[in-house]
């Protein structure tokens, strides 16, 4: 019986962060990845991250350092749409 392959680790460095306003218990990151592609990941965060810090997923668990978290959904976008998006989110 063939392995199945496992997803490869996917690393993404965030380029810009701010938090949701009224309460800001949410954060939200405009990040690029290095298969390419960009997103605007949302995270229920007590301790922000900033920029240059870089998210994980190893498997199917994400990560930041060696913290683990757990971003809301999100889609894989390109650099006009994620730009576009995190402007714009709850404006």
């Amino acid at each position: 019986m063939m392995k199945k392959p496992s997803p490869p680790e996917l690393n993404g460095e965030i380029i810009h962060e701010r938090k949701l306003m009224p309460l800001g218990l949410i954060s939200l990151y405009e990040v690029t990845f290095n298969n390419g592609k960009y997103a605007v990941m949302r995270l229920d965060k007590a301790q922000p991250f900033h920029q240059g810090d870089v998210f994980k997923r190893v498997n199917d668990c994400w990560y930041c350092d060696k913290e683990l978290i757990h971003p809301l959904a999100f889609q894989f976008v390109d650099q006009a749409e994620a730009q576009r998006s995190f402007i714009e989110y709850e404006r």
